[in-house]
């Protein structure tokens, strides 16, 4: 379960990744995938109600559909848990991790109408590149010293056991985790990089203010989605604030896509399959 909270978070980049990048999980998701996970199904759900996706423009995805698995180039053969599928910087990165990373990638897909076992190419290659751009990420944090103390660690690990202990209407959760085969131990490392990555994010990135101009483009293409499937479309000033929000997140992952892509640059990357 190494690392997979982190590629969870970055898992909003895949698709855009896999179109600009040239070089280079078990069946069930991990407690700390599935509370993410549900999380954002819900702002989604939400957004798509006032915004029609069209006008979402969110973490990254821009609305953009995969590549077709025509213009992937990656084997898609049968992998061994103990082998060796890339290194980065000389960390290695196995394929027990690809493996449980490309399950997680095909239920994401799974929204643009793909099919996994119909685009095993297109789905190892974006599983892949999660994995690439979370170890990238994770070194440069490590650099940076963004290690958080253990009392934050204490503070986030509490508070994420007591969601989800409520989340799953359990008193101990001993019983969740024993549920999805994992520890503690792995749970509170899982934490720990969530930690250090938002924190390098954040750190290498800044807000921007939201102009009227940017307002009223993504209002206009709420509007031609609302009207093109013949729904109401809401005045502008009551889509002000949700449409600000979008906006901003797009801004956003445009900053952190651009962070990635310059760390990629910059780093050794070897893909070995």
């Amino acid at each position: 379960m190494k690392k997979m909270l982190m590629v969870l978070l970055l898992a909003i980049f895949s698709i855009m990744l896999v179109a600009c990048n040239d070089d280079n999980g078990d069946g069930e998701a991990s407690p700390e995938e599935e509370n993410n996970q549900e999380e954002t199904e819900q702002e989604e759900g939400a957004e798509g109600e006032d915004a029609e996706e069209g006008a979402k423009g969110t973490e990254g995805e821009e609305g953009m559909a995969p590549e077709s698995e025509e213009e992937v180039d990656i084997d898609t053969s049968e992998l061994d848990e103990g082998e060796v599928v890339a290194t980065v910087n000389g960390e290695e990165i196995q394929a027990s991790d690809l493996m449980q990373n490309e399950e997680m990638v095909a239920q994401q897909y799974q929204m643009y109408g793909i099919d996994a076992e119909e685009n095993p190419g297109l789905i190892r290659q974006a599983a892949l590149d999660q994995l690439v751009n979370t170890t990238i990420i994770q070194q440069n944090a490590t650099e940076s010293g963004l290690e958080p103390s253990d009392d934050e660690l204490e503070e986030e690990y509490n508070s994420f056991v007591e969601e989800l202990k409520q989340q799953h209407e359990a008193d101990d959760i001993e019983e969740v985790y024993e549920e999805f085969e994992v520890t503690e131990e792995e749970v509170r490392e899982d934490i720990r990089l969530d930690l250090m990555l938002t924190r390098f994010i954040e750190e290498n990135t800044e807000e921007t203010e939201v102009t009227d101009e940017e307002i009223e483009q993504a209002y206009e293409e709420y509007a031609a989605q609302a009207e093109q499937a013949d729904q109401e479309v809401d005045d502008l000033e009551d889509m002000r604030p949700t449409l600000e929000q979008q906006v901003q997140e797009q801004n956003q992952s445009e900053q952190t896509q651009a962070l990635i892509e310059d760390l990629r640059e910059e780093s050794d990357i070897e893909i070995l399959i």
